[in-house]
């Protein structure tokens, strides 16, 4: 019998070396040059929006009654990202030679707000624009003084009316970043808005105001229309405002009669974990009355043990019980008691981000809870939307505190499901409605499918919905199969093939593992009850014990319940390390669905572009409308994230599968390396697979507002490789971290060595050095390759300046017989980190106090041999390795393996 077993900690001889070399042997791309007679339409463009400039400059200064000091705020869209990486240079240049302070920046980089902080300098973008716009057309600007305004998209003051976005009531402001550029007149301006809300609050033209704890934005509530004008029109230090208002849920449609809810969810004697459920507050119906322990109501109506809606009970009572919920049975113990966190009186409204953040610091604090859910979400985010403040406070939270928050993705507006149903349209069948950009109906477009605010948080776990609703005699109404993601539930933002400002993002620039939801779980269909879930009702009708709802709000506690059972099992492990060991154990269904839609979405290019069918076009034409093209694992990942957790796997090792659990820290420019002993008898299998390996890093991260690509600062990434020296480990990481490294001598070709002689004695041209550095590369990699090569590292950092970076990555690796051999029966995990440059004053402090940085690795190793009679993996693995056993809860896991037996 595969008994249950406790997960490993890994505990093995590691080494690190600090060093990082963050070139590449190969040169910046050149901007792309385009024949003199292409600029004409570009320069007419910028001529006329220079134009404009001006005027609403003018305006501007016009319009200011409050505040002495001006600072003026111009937004450049760029077609290349704004940072030294590229020819252009443009964060040096725009600074020192055109008096532009960068002040704000998104759509990763490309557009950027400015403060002119020196007028003599900006007279000089001033002259070499026009320069540009009145050069002749039949000259190319390549090479020329003003070259660098070819780099422009556009060019335009900031507004009034930019600022306040045309918010109304209940709002936030973000600020622009305060650097040393611009300081003086930023805390001028701060101090006249502080006084100036001070008094709107004493003669009730707001209710209220407040200043996140980080000076990135104030909330405002109660501002009338003349209030948000005279705001905008006045402070130069607000970049925009927005509103955070809840999408609303829709009221129950189906009730089923039943005359007494027949459950009962106890407490469990033994398990001291307490989840915070953020919601519209918990009404302590019989059900779950025993484990609702306590609340905290931050809205009007002072008690967090009362609702008007059912949404907060439901998401309570899964977050108790979790999938058992569903077995039918009606006497259930809680692996969670539930501490209500009430942030609305209803199910919409507006939702207080700030207070939500201290609420969550508080519980944590005084109640030592570290487990929170959220299943309330704000508006969906545009494609290639920069993080919002309310996922840059959750995350920012996440970082300074001990805790982990499960977000719900958000699901497309009931009514407009219902609307697309009533409408026939391609557009609309599932799943072509989830990612079909340039396509849209009357009242759909692919952009509504994307996940709502604050689900793109970093430190935190997104859940989407699958269709799945735990009643297998019923069917999905929308979508195509229970295993598939619902039909509402919401996608992964970002897609790199889109174009920003008119142009393509290099794919350099792109990030595979930026992707959301992380995880999946059951949430029912819509729109009909054989595809919803049962889930509790209030009772007040004495009919309405049990309703019939769906959503990724259902979903996310269920995911929540899970890292709650881990918790109990294993009370020392870091969140982090249930952030990874949860996708580690997850896996997701086939992408076969989406291939349809793909193909469509080629063929529409290609008429787009080419005027014929797909079949039609040439091998180049065929690759270059793939390259514009999402392929269906990518969609499906942005659906599904890493897909779902399977219980058993995320709660226990076996004989045969082994859970291992590296945390650990590392340094900033460093590399270091893991040894992991393999067993010996697994050189007795004859099959070409003997053990399979998957590892999943998660790590936190210390965000930086206002900078889109640098909103993660820091880089960490693993790697497997041949331990090609035993008994060393910081001599493997130095030999790992250098390509140059003496190790690597005797395995240099004749051309390497002509070239390196050569590089002594005359120098290489600037071909040969990326020819040198090529082959030194690629000969690194077959030494240090597991197989015939090293594969990619978890997550390219290449070019760090320019990249955005994601702080949880996967891997595996399958090793056969050979394999094993190769690498002489040890495994080597290497690691790497370092951190992003031209980072804020807060976060330069950061770094120099935070000189190392924590991160989980998960592993999971499974015998795949056909070895007759073998031994058992957990065993062997533990004989050949350092390893302690995980703390546990021993009794919890005594207990879960009697009731199986």
């Amino acid at each position: 019998m595969n008994h249950k077993l406790p997960h490993l900690y890994l505990r093995n001889p590691s080494g690190s070396i600090h060093k990082f070399n963050k070139s590449r042997s190969i040169t910046d791309t050149k901007f792309e040059d385009k024949d003199p007679e292409a600029y004409r339409l570009h320069k007419q463009k910028l001529h006329t929006s220079f134009i404009q400039l001006k005027q609403d400059r003018i305006i501007r200064l016009q319009q200011k009654t409050l505040v002495p000091e001006n600072l003026a705020i111009v937004e450049i869209r760029l077609l290349i990202p704004f940072s030294d990486g590229a020819n252009f240079k443009t964060r040096t240049r725009f600074l020192n030679e055109f008096g532009l302070s960068p002040v704000m920046q998104k759509d990763f980089n490309r557009t950027v707000l400015f403060a002119i902080v020196d007028e003599v300098k900006f007279t000089k973008f001033d002259r070499l624009l026009n320069q540009y716009i009145q050069s002749d057309h039949r000259t190319s600007p390549q090479g020329t003084p003003y070259a660098i305004m070819t780099t422009l998209y556009d060019v335009k003051y900031h507004t009034a009316d930019d600022i306040r976005n045309y918010c109304s009531q209940d709002l936030v402001f973000e600020f622009i970043n305060n650097n040393a550029d611009v300081h003086a007149v930023y805390e001028e301006q701060r101090e006249i808005l502080d006084n100036y809300l001070n008094g709107l609050v004493l003669i009730d033209e707001i209710s209220s105001f407040t200043i996140d704890p980080y000076d990135k934005m104030v909330q405002i509530k109660g501002a009338s229309r003349d209030v948000i004008i005279n705001m905008a029109e006045n402070f130069d230090i607000l970049a925009q405002a927005h509103s955070l208002r809840a999408v609303s849920v829709k009221p129950d449609k189906f009730n089923m009669a039943q005359l007494t809810w027949d459950l009962n969810i106890r407490r469990n004697g033994h398990t001291e974990t307490i989840v915070g459920v953020l919601d519209n507050g918990i009404r302590p119906i019989d059900p779950i009355q025993e484990v609702v322990v306590d609340g905290l109501d931050i809205t009007a109506t002072g008690n967090a043990l009362s609702a008007t809606h059912q949404h907060g009970t439901i998401v309570a009572s899964l977050a108790a019980v979790g999938e058992r919920y569903f077995t039918g049975e009606n006497d259930l113990i809680a692996d969670a008691h539930i501490y209500s966190i009430k942030i609305l009186e209803n199910i919409d409204g507006y939702i207080d981000v700030i207070k939500i953040v201290d609420a969550i610091r508080k519980v944590h604090q005084t109640q030592g809870i570290r487990l929170f859910n959220l299943s309330v979400c704000a508006e969906s985010k545009a494609y290639n939307e920069s993080p919002s403040l309310f996922a840059y406070l959750l995350d920012k939270l996440a970082y300074e505190e001990d805790i982990l928050i499960f977000i719900a993705a958000g699901n497309m507006h009931y009514d407009d499901l219902v609307a697309m149903q009533e409408e026939v349209h391609d557009l609309h069948k599932y799943p072509n409605h989830f990612y079909n950009p340039g396509v849209s109906s009357d009242i759909h477009s692919c952009e509504f499918t994307n996940i709502c605010t604050p689900a793109e948080s970093m430190n935190n776990i997104t859940v989407g919905s699958l269709a799945d609703n735990y009643r297998p005699e019923t069917q999905p109404d929308l979508s195509l199969d229970k295993d598939l993601p619902a039909y509402y539930s919401r996608k992964n933002h970002y897609d790199f093939k889109q174009p920003i400002n008119g142009g393509k993002l290099s794919p350099n620039h792109g990030n595979k593992n930026l992707f959301k939801p992380d995880l999946v779980m059951p949430g029912g269909d819509l729109l009909n009850d054989d595809g919803a879930m049962q889930v509790l009702g209030f009772g007040d009708t004495g009919t309405d014990y049990y309703t019939f709802d769906a959503g990724t709000s259902l979903a996310t506690p269920l995911a929540l319940n899970l890292a709650a059972q881990l918790i109990n099992l294993y009370p020392n492990i870091s969140l982090q390390s249930v952030k990874a060991l949860m996708i580690n154990s997850a896996s997701s269904y086939s992408h076969t669905h989406l291939e349809d839609s793909v193909s469509n979405r080629k063929e529409a290019l290609s008429h787009s572009v080419y005027q014929r069918a797909f079949e039609d076009l040439s091998s180049g034409e065929k690759t270059n409308v793939t390259k514009q093209v999402l392929s269906a694992e990518d969609i499906h990942r942005h659906l599904a994230g890493y897909g779902r957790p399977d219980r058993e796997k995320l709660l226990y090792s076996k004989e045969d599968e082994v859970s291992l659990l590296i945390e650990d820290v590392i340094p900033t420019d460093h590399h270091k390396v893991v040894l992991v002993n393999i067993p010996e008898y697994l050189l007795d299998s004859a099959n070409s697979k003997c053990v399979n390996i998957q590892a999943t890093l998660c790590f936190k991260i210390n965000p930086a507002w206002g900078n889109h690509v640098d909103y993660n600062p820091l880089h960490m990434s693993f790697n497997f490789a041949n331990s090609v020296i035993k008994n060393s480990p910081s001599d493997l990481a130095a030999i790992i971290a250098d390509r140059d490294h003496d190790f690597y001598k005797d395995s240099w070709t004749d051309e390497i060595r002509t070239l390196q002689r050569k590089k002594y004695m005359e120098g290489l041209s600037l071909s040969e050095k990326a020819k040198l550095a090529s082959l030194k590369l690629k000969l690194k990699n077959q030494v240090l390759g597991v197989k015939t090569t090293v594969d990619s590292w978890s997550e390219d950092f290449f070019p760090l300046v320019n990249k955005p970076l994601s702080n949880r990555q996967q891997m595996s690796i399958i090793l056969a017989k050979k394999d094993i051999q190769k690498i002489g029966n040890q495994l080597v995990i290497a690691l790497r980190c370092a951190v992003k440059e031209n980072l804020d004053h807060d976060l330069q402090e950061w770094l120099r106090i935070t000189p190392e940085h924590g991160f989980s690795l998960a592993i999971r190793v499974a015998d795949e041999s056909k070895i007759k009679n073998k031994p058992s993996l957990y065993d062997e693995f533990q004989a050949v390795n350092t390893m302690e056993i995980v703390n546990n809860n021993m009794a919890d896991l005594d207990q879960d393996m009697e009731a199986e037996a």
